[in-house]
């Protein structure tokens, strides 16, 4: 019997210029690793920029052109980890950022992955996006890159990048605690509900 082969409307649904940005974002981040590895720094922040300003390209054209996709909901937000995976730990091993800061920030990525598994599993509805979660990414995508352009050049900035990442990796904390609210009124509700 031959596999079951994805409906073609699913494919248009889904098959959408904001999710093909999201694509190349998740593309681009294995060019930053790359490019890091090999010390060519130029290079690896200008993908970093490219790949950091197409998350809000890709979200702002999904809203503006109404191509809000199932697909989307998935891709973004693997995309925006995956990617603060690679630049936190990227940048640690080169020793442009200190170890505890990728240790906080993957921590507060772990307790959310075993969050959405649990609504998951529950087929709950997950955490919409907050405020506060979009605003300390975007501080990350900041002053990440920050720290990366000015190490080893401007110790000042880059110092003022390392706080800057520190004050984000707390904020990021909050949104995370936000995310668990979310999903604590979403168990309570369906427990509730005959």
């Amino acid at each position: 019997m031959p596999p079951a082969q994805p409906s073609e409307s699913w494919w248009r649904l889904n098959a959408t210029l904001p999710n093909a940005i999201t694509v190349v974002r998740i593309v681009l981040i294995g060019v930053f690793v790359v490019l890091l590895v090999r010390h060519q720094d130029a290079w690896a922040i200008t993908a970093l920029a490219v790949a950091g300003l197409s998350d809000f390209v890709d979200g702002y054209l999904a809203r503006r052109l109404g191509q809000v996709s199932d697909l989307g909901r998935m891709l973004d937000p693997a995309a925006d980890r995956l990617l603060t995976v690679a630049v936190v730990v990227g940048l640690a091993w080169r020793e442009i950022i200190p170890w505890w800061l990728v240790v906080a920030l993957l921590a507060r990525d772990a307790v959310m992955v075993v969050a959405l598994l649990w609504l998951a599993r529950r087929r709950l509805q997950t955490p919409t996006v907050t405020f506060l979660g979009k605003s300390a990414t975007a501080a990350l995508y900041v002053f990440l890159p920050l720290s990366y352009l000015a190490f080893g050049r401007w110790d000042t900035v880059h110092t003022v990048a390392l706080v800057g990442a520190t004050v984000a990796a707390v904020v990021y904390w909050g949104s995370a605690v936000q995310y668990l609210s979310q999903a604590r009124r979403a168990g309570s509700v369906t427990a509730s509900t005959p």
